[in-house]
């Protein structure tokens, strides 16, 4: 044998191995692409193609504070609560709950998201007379126990109410839905 086949062999070699190595993980990743909207342009962008059209409700909590099970990417709930896929690569950590229809308002939604998502989404909230709903706490995570509020409450967190991407300026409780609404409850500064 010449050196010049040695040299081909060990490069076949190497190209066979790193190919073995890495067809798993594009076989992960065209899976996680072809089963998902991938439109930054659309509110239903990162959620799973048989969502597009339908309602959905997004919790996303802060890295290390989520509560038990979804600090690890972004799990997808159907109404029932079954977990129809995981994405471990999307950049918020948290759940969505999708696959609903003909709901008219934000906090009928929102409830029915609540009772499929179980422990992770339980929802404690204070009710102001003419204000409505003020969430609390999702899944047990409460924005200033998770970072850190002045003690003069002159800043801090709150979850916060997003419909198809936007920053609501109504209260979910008044929010009207559309047959494609996507609702996402994240904490943000104030």
């Amino acid at each position: 044998m010449t050196s010049a086949e040695n040299r081909l062999r060990v490069l076949s070699v190497f190209w066979l191995v790193f190919l073995l190595i890495s067809a798993q993980s594009i076989s992960i990743e065209f899976a996680r692409i072809s089963n998902l909207v991938l439109d930054d342009d659309d509110s239903h962008n990162g959620l799973p193609n048989d969502w597009d059209g339908m309602q959905v409700v997004c919790f996303n909590f802060p890295q290390g504070h989520a509560p038990e099970g979804y600090n690890d990417g972004r799990h997808h709930l159907d109404p029932s609560g079954v977990e129809k896929f995981f994405d471990p690569y999307w950049n918020e950590t948290g759940l969505c709950v999708g696959g609903f229809e003909e709901f008219g308002n934000g906090l009928d939604l929102l409830q029915a998201a609540v009772s499929a998502g179980g422990h992770a989404t339980v929802m404690e909230y204070t009710e102001y007379s003419g204000l409505g709903l003020m969430i609390d706490s999702f899944g047990g995570i409460n924005p200033c126990e998770a970072l850190a509020c002045a003690d003069d409450w002159s800043s801090g967190f709150s979850w916060t109410l997003y419909h198809n991407g936007l920053k609501s300026t109504i209260g979910v409780s008044a929010l009207p839905l559309e047959g494609d609404s996507v609702v996402t409850w994240r904490i943000d500064s104030w």
